[in-house]
């Protein structure tokens, strides 16, 4: 299945509508493009490209992740939220595809908790930040096709939300293009698990929190995939540090051998680690 970090001009419409809100004629004008065909010669290496199938596809959805939340009872909060009109000082492709992957989670939230005018914003921000990245122009209009054919189902926009998160073989015809894709991902990891720690700390059902920590638990799984894909640009100053914090986490993780051993100072020393992670990629 093809996957795309953007969704096309009338995708963002549909979307929008989706959320309750008229989306502007600016919106639209915006970000309406023709998919161009990429020339790109295919210089990927195999196994790098193999890392990263494997690691996406043994890692649950973020966005999955986050429409979850939705059901647990607490009160949509966007102060939890990067600002989209906040600018950050993205040095280098690298940190600009970890914001990229930060601000698709909290679009992704706003969605959820049909919040339109903040699906709005950050949708703005998600256009801005792609195409600072050479990202636009390898929109598929397909994409705004099949929303089109969803239009009021909150489910299937989400997955075509959630598309935004990896790129079609078509798109991963570099290794460069793949350690971008590889960013975005990890920036929308960190995001939906931070979102998940904040929302645990304000639910009162004990069941619900029970369940909250036994997510935070079961990271421990994925976030090998991830730091494991992420070793493959060791050489990279700004990834290799991300990383070292990510296996941080999931040493803290994986050293409680059963989910009910996951109490509520383990869930406050593992979550604290996430938000100054968290922090520090959004600088």
């Amino acid at each position: 299945m093809n996957k795309f970090f953007l969704i096309s001009g009338i995708a963002v419409t549909v979307l929008l509508a989706s959320c309750g809100e008229k989306p502007s004629e600016e919106v639209a004008e915006d970000v309406t493009v023709e998919a161009l065909k990429d020339t790109t010669p295919v210089t990927v290496n195999e196994e790098t490209k193999f890392k990263f199938d494997f690691a996406i596809a043994n890692i649950p959805s973020p966005v999955g992740s986050v429409n979850e939340l939705s059901g647990w009872g607490v009160d949509y909060n966007n102060g939890l939220l990067v600002d989209p009109k906040k600018p950050i000082t993205a040095s280098n492709e690298f940190s600009k595809a970890i914001a990229l992957g930060i601000y698709n989670i909290d679009m992704a939230y706003a969605m959820v908790n049909n919040k339109g005018e903040d699906v709005l914003k950050y949708m703005k921000t998600v256009v801005k930040s792609s195409d600072e990245l050479g990202l636009k122009g390898a929109v598929d209009q397909m994409v705004g096709k099949r929303a089109e054919k969803n239009l009021g189902n909150k489910d299937s926009l989400l997955t075509i939300l959630d598309e935004i998160f990896v790129k079609s073989d078509a798109y991963l015809r570099t290794n460069e293009r793949v350690y971008t894709a590889s960013a975005v991902f990890a920036g929308s990891w960190v995001e939906s698990l931070y979102l998940t720690c904040k929302i645990a700390e304000s639910v009162q059902d004990p069941a619900v929190k029970e369940k909250a920590y036994k997510h935070l638990w079961d990271q421990r799984f994925y976030l090998k995939n991830l730091t494991d894909l992420l070793n493959d640009y060791k050489e990279k100053k700004e990834c290799a540090a991300l990383n070292e914090e990510l296996k941080k986490i999931h040493a803290d993780i994986d050293a409680i051998k059963d989910p009910k051993n996951m109490k509520e100072a383990e869930f406050k020393m593992i979550s604290e680690k996430i938000y100054a992670l968290r922090t520090s990629l959004m600088k």
